[in-house]
């Protein structure tokens, strides 16, 4: 098992900048800087957190979130993310990515670069396929049919593609460099400062699920890059497939669900995985963890039509194009999890 530890060093969310999950679509449209102000100061304040993963594609956009995160009083994980893209593009990508950081480290902006995020799943290289959905059902074959010598040896070239990209990110950038490796993802972390993993909880036990850090234990910093819940039950078991649930609309404009069935909202459960996971990572040693994500506005909340935002790991309620809320600040409405991430964290930070 992992050492024990006082509390959890980095108490985080992930703040997601913009990042395109299909063709033309960006999980943020625009870039208001008066609402992104405001969102980090309730992430320092309301929330308790010391540390924020901002992510996106537009490297201009996290500059200056970065910037406005630290005069919050907030660490950064910077997360360039240029989804589907392949070896060459992502290499010259994360080296402006890395560019970018070292300027904010020069100004004295405390920086962790992040250089990937299952890029096995989101990126050209790895794995077989041109679209993500084809390279998710390839892993969900192996399942199936017996793959481990196949993933190995995809696991390899893994290795291969993030030597690359961490060797034009050295070269730029002189501060410490992590990744946010799957849980399929064997990462060579000889390569970084710090051990990095998107790591859910689907169904196992608490002994189970802390027993599966244990391999990320190699003499580093281990830091949760990512875990979460929806907010509908039966989501916690799900973990991080759990938004997948829902598969499209229909054209009457009702949810098309797994099963047929239109599963019950439940912030309840959401809240509580979360809270039950922050327990677990800061007793079984941890070093640190984001919850994601504190605002999806492309999975809005309605309580007529499809409720997207159920299907959603975000900490609060975004609604859609026309409604009220859009034309104030904040534009979202805390979910019961906002509040359980708030009360948390504050107790970690009050052992301190």
């Amino acid at each position: 098992m992992l050492s024990a530890k006082t509390s959890m060093d980095i108490r985080g969310v992930v703040y997601d900048m913009g990042l395109r999950y299909g063709e033309g679509v960006y999980s943020v449209d625009t870039y208001d800087e008066e609402a992104v102000k405001y969102d980090l100061n309730v992430i320092s304040n309301i929330l308790r957190c010391n540390t924020v993963r901002i992510e996106g594609e537009d490297i201009d956009r996290l500059v200056k979130a970065t910037r406005l995160a630290n005069a919050e009083g907030l660490k950064v994980f910077f997360n360039p993310w240029l989804m589907g893209a392949g070896v060459d593009e992502t290499v010259a990508y994360m080296a402006k990515g890395a560019k970018a950081a070292e300027m904010l480290r020069k100004e004295g902006i405390d920086v962790v670069f992040v250089a990937g995020c299952e890029y096995s799943l989101f990126s050209k290289g790895v794995f077989p396929g041109e679209e993500m959905n084809d390279r998710l059902a390839w892993l969900g074959s192996l399942a199936t049919n017996g793959g481990f010598e196949e993933l190995v040896s995809r696991n390899k070239e893994l290795n291969k593609v993030l030597g690359k990209i961490c060797k034009a990110v050295r070269k730029e950038f002189k501060g410490k460099v992590t990744y946010a490796s799957g849980t399929w993802e064997y990462v060579d972390w000889d390569m970084f400062d710090i051990v990095g993993v998107d790591y859910y909880r689907r169904g196992e036990t608490d002994e189970e699920y802390l027993a599966g850090l244990d391999r990320y234990r190699v003499g580093k910093p281990i830091v949760v890059m990512e875990m979460g819940c929806c907010a509908y039950k039966g989501a916690a078991k799900r973990g991080g497939e759990a938004f997948a649930i829902l598969q499209g609309v229909d054209e009457n404009g009702n949810g098309i669900y797994e099963g047929g069935v239109t599963p019950v909202r439940s912030e309840k459960e959401q809240a509580d995985y979360v809270e039950t996971q922050l327990r677990l990572l800061d007793q079984g040693g941890a070093d640190g963890a984001f919850v994601f994500v504190f605002k999806f506005p492309v999975m809005p909340y309605s309580e007529e039509g499809v409720d997207r935002d159920m299907t959603s790991y975000s900490l609060v309620k975004s609604y859609p194009a026309g409604d009220s809320h859009n034309e104030k600040i904040p534009a979202w409405t805390p979910k019961e999890v906002f509040y359980t991430v708030g009360e948390e964290y504050l107790k970690l930070e009050n052992r301190k």
